[in-house]
C-alpha cells in the first residue's frame, strides 16, 4: 500500500510535467574521408546537432484531467494505505488480546490439573487404606484425564495464537528463533532460558 502510494505521487508529477515544454538534442559525430589514413583526423571529422522544442498549446483540458485523475488515483491511494495500517493495527491487537486470553486459560487449567491430580493421588490412598471404593479412584483419574486433554488441547491453541501474533505483525523472528535454538544447542540449556538471558 505505502509503494502504491510512492507510485501515485510519482504519476501527478509526470501528469504535471505534461505542461511544460519537452525539448530534445540529439547530436551526431562522424567522419568523411577519402582516404582511409585521414579518415580520424582534421577537417575529415563531422559534427552535427539538432534541437527541437514541443511546446503544448492547445490540448482541450487533457492534460488538466490527466493532472486531475492522477491526483484521484493518489488519493484513492492514500485511503487504501490509512486503511492497511488499520487493518495491520486491529490484527494486531487481536492477535495480542486473543493470546492473553489463551495464556490465561491455559494457566487455569494447569491448576485444574493439578488440583485433579492431587485429588486423584488422594482417592488412591484412600482405597489403599480401605476408605472407599476403587470407583472413586476411576473417577478421580477419569477427570484428570479429561482435564489434561483440554489443556493439551489449549496448549494448541496457545501455538496458534502465536503463529497468529507472528503473522500479524509480518514476521521476522525467524532468525531469532533459530538462533536461540542453535545457541541452545552449544550450551546443552534451554532456548526460553537462553532467550531470557
Amino acid at each position: 500500500a505505502e509503494q502504491d502510494l510512492v507510485a501515485a505521487n510519482a504519476q501527478i508529477g509526470a501528469a504535471k510535467a505534461l505542461y511544460f515544454p519537452q525539448i530534445s538534442l540529439t547530436g551526431l559525430f562522424g567522419t568523411q574521408s577519402g582516404q582511409f589514413s585521414k579518415l580520424f583526423t582534421g577537417p575529415a571529422r563531422v559534427w552535427s546537432f539538432a534541437g527541437s522544442v514541443a511546446q503544448p498549446i492547445f490540448e482541450g483540458g487533457a492534460i488538466v484531467g490527466q493532472v486531475k485523475q492522477a491526483e484521484a488515483v493518489q488519493q484513492q491511494a492514500l485511503y487504501a494505505y490509512r486503511k492497511a495500517i488499520q487493518v495491520a493495527f486491529q490484527e494486531v491487537n487481536d492477535a495480542l488480546i486473543s493470546s492473553q486470553k489463551v495464556r490465561e486459560q491455559f494457566d487455569v487449567q494447569g491448576r485444574q490439573v493439578e488440583a485433579l491430580a492431587t485429588y486423584a493421588h488422594l482417592a488412591r490412598l484412600r482405597y489403599e487404606g480401605g476408605y472407599t471404593s476403587y470407583i472413586e479412584v476411576l473417577d478421580a483419574e477419569r477427570s484428570l484425564f479429561n482435564a489434561q486433554l483440554t489443556q493439551t488441547q489449549t496448549q494448541a491453541g496457545v501455538l496458534v495464537a502465536y503463529v497468529n501474533l507472528y503473522k500479524a505483525m509480518g514476521g521476522g523472528w525467524v532468525v531469532t528463533a533459530e538462533s536461540m535454538t542453535t545457541q541452545a544447542a552449544q550450551h546443552g540449556g534451554d532456548p526460553a532460558a537462553q532467550g531470557a538471558k
